[in-house]
């Protein structure tokens, strides 16, 4: 009789831990559980502390968190609440389901304009401007930013000329890839001869091969400057334009689309023979509108005389300070004729 009872309430204790053995298992497989978002559209918060609600309300419900702005979020379906008119967006943000107000995100979208905004970024935005790649992507989307070009590194303009991959490169990559925003990488040239130019073509194709983007789809920009005689190629200018005209040659050769950047002045004097599309520097100061016309059209700049020059001139960086409220940061932007880009 008593080995009975023994047998019984052992029979419960061992039933009991397999209970709450089945229960952990599926607390934790529900916890470790992975949300398919193969399918979902990628967005970003667009406003500062925006609600992750657990449930499609605004009143008597709490919310999973506040989220700063620039947070990448999973969205799954858009509705609207039939009671309230409210727009929804149902989203997955750190392995979660809840849901957010559709007014709180924001999408990339082409602008439709002959000449649209453009921004270059580099290390230097880190801290600066831009905290985290998601309140880039927050940045572009609220300034209607059509197009990126992001430093991809160089050839350092010190005597030995040592080449250097900018450490952000992937940070701002990986924000336009998620939002599939078009962007482009630049690299400096500094070049003396033919030997490194082959030299600065094997860079830019192995960053290319370690950098793999979908929507790494601009022409490559070749950035040639002055460095205030301090760069390695300071001294050879009247050579210039035979070296980067040489560089372009070989990478159209290579299929690398390529356009050139520099300062007007300096592509006036040195650069303007070469047969490539040209992306042109000159800042307005104080700037707080976007111009309405063309660099060309500033007859006193003395490169605007040179035709031949402003024929293949594609893009115009006309601030590297914001546009006041406009373009409320203190960051490079440009005019670009949408179409080339096309």
């Amino acid at each position: 009789m008593q080995n009975k009872k023994v047998i019984m309430i052992v029979g419960i204790v061992v039933a009991i831990l397999l209970i709450i053995g089945v229960i952990i298992f599926g607390i934790v497989k529900y916890c470790n559980r992975t949300i398919d978002v193969s399918n979902a559209k990628h967005s970003v918060t667009i406003i500062e502390n925006a609600d992750f609600y657990k449930k499609a309300k605004l009143l008597n419900v709490k919310i999973h968190k506040e989220l700063p702005i620039g947070t990448n979020v999973y969205v799954l379906e858009d509705f609207i609440d039939e009671e309230t008119n409210v727009e929804w967006s149902k989203v997955v943000i750190d392995n979660k389901i809840g849901y957010m107000l559709k007014s709180s995100l924001g999408y990339y979208k082409a602008s439709e304009d002959e000449k649209v905004l453009m921004v270059d970024l580099s290390k230097f935005n880190k801290g600066k401007n831009f905290d985290t790649g998601g309140e880039m992507g927050a940045f572009l989307i609220n300034n209607n930013i059509t197009y990126v070009y992001i430093r991809a590194g160089g050839r350092g303009y010190g005597a030995k000329g040592n080449f250097y991959t900018d450490p952000e490169f992937k940070t701002w990559a990986d924000e336009c890839e998620f939002l599939s925003i078009p962007f482009g990488i630049y690299f400096l040239d500094e070049a003396l001869n033919s030997e490194e130019i082959d030299e600065e073509i094997k860079f830019v194709e192995d960053f290319l091969k370690e950098h793999n983007y979908k929507n790494n789809i601009l022409p490559i920009a070749i950035d040639v400057e002055k460095h205030d005689e301090k760069g390695r190629a300071d001294d050879i200018w009247e050579e210039r334009a035979i070296l980067v005209g040489e560089l372009v040659q070989k990478m159209e050769v290579k299929g690398m689309k390529t356009i050139i950047y520099s300062n007007a002045n300096t592509a006036n004097e040195f650069l303007g023979t070469i047969p490539a599309k040209f992306w042109l520097a000159y800042y307005i100061e104080n700037t707080t509108k976007i111009p309405t016309y063309w660099y060309s059209e500033l007859e006193e700049q003395e490169p605007t005389q040179n035709e031949e020059l402003m024929s293949k001139m594609i893009g115009w960086q006309f601030t590297e300070t914001g546009v006041g409220r406009v373009v409320a940061r203190q960051v490079d932007v440009s005019l670009i004729y949408k179409d080339f880009y096309k």
